[in-house]
């Protein structure tokens, strides 16, 4: 949907132009950052619309200035990315990463609008997005510094085809969270039409 209107204040001549887009709720599910049974979590971080070699210098400087150990990244669209670093961390550590990170700004309040109060990455397609692919690993001198999730490291492996080395400091279970919810797709106005008609479609028979 599409409005703009032209008028006159004064001296000056105002051109005001709004554009809104239609939004579907899509039903997905994620992966928590907590470490089971524990309060600690292993590091997040969610990216949209960033170039590889930008990222690239971002993690590397967050490794060498809180000693983390590897990311692995995963691309979820062309230059949409999500960022796991195996470190088990207390909440107040990660938070502080994520809000001196770059990030999303929306991902950032994520932990404090779960109900579980975690942290989530999408573990599985989201309408017509397909699931989350390895696409590499920034490496890290700290790596084993910290405590490290056994069962994050097993899920990246199984479910992502991740190649985690050997962790140095093995902690929690096997097991992590998973968790389903719904997450808004931005939808074009044509895109809109084509589902008004299929469905008067639908109902004239």
């Amino acid at each position: 949907m599409r409005w703009s209107h032209f008028f006159q204040v004064g001296k000056f001549n105002l051109f005001l132009k709004v554009q809104a887009w239609y939004k579907d709720k899509v039903r997905t599910v994620g992966y928590s950052s907590r470490v089971i049974p524990t309060s600690l979590h292993v590091l997040f971080l969610d990216y949209d619309n960033i170039k590889d070699d930008r990222l690239k210098e971002e993690l590397t400087f967050l490794q060498e200035e809180f000693e983390l150990g590897n990311f692995y990244v995963l691309s979820t669209s062309e230059l949409g990315r999500h960022c796991v670093c195996l470190d088990a961390l207390r909440a107040k550590d990660q938070m502080e990463i994520v809000e001196f990170s770059n990030c999303d700004w929306v991902y950032r309040k994520g932990v404090t609008i779960n109900e579980y109060r975690t942290w989530i990455l999408r573990c599985e397609p989201k309408g017509d997005r397909d699931a989350p692919k390895y696409a590499y690993t920034v490496e890290s001198p700290y790596e084993g510094k910290n405590l490290q999730s056994v069962g994050h490291k097993m899920f990246l492996e199984a479910q992502f085809g991740v190649p985690v080395p050997e962790l140095k400091q093995p902690y929690g279970e096997e097991a992590i969270e998973l968790q389903g919810y719904d997450t808004m797709s931005k939808i074009t106005e044509d895109e809109v039409e084509q589902k008004r008609g299929d469905k008067d479609e639908e109902e004239n028979g």
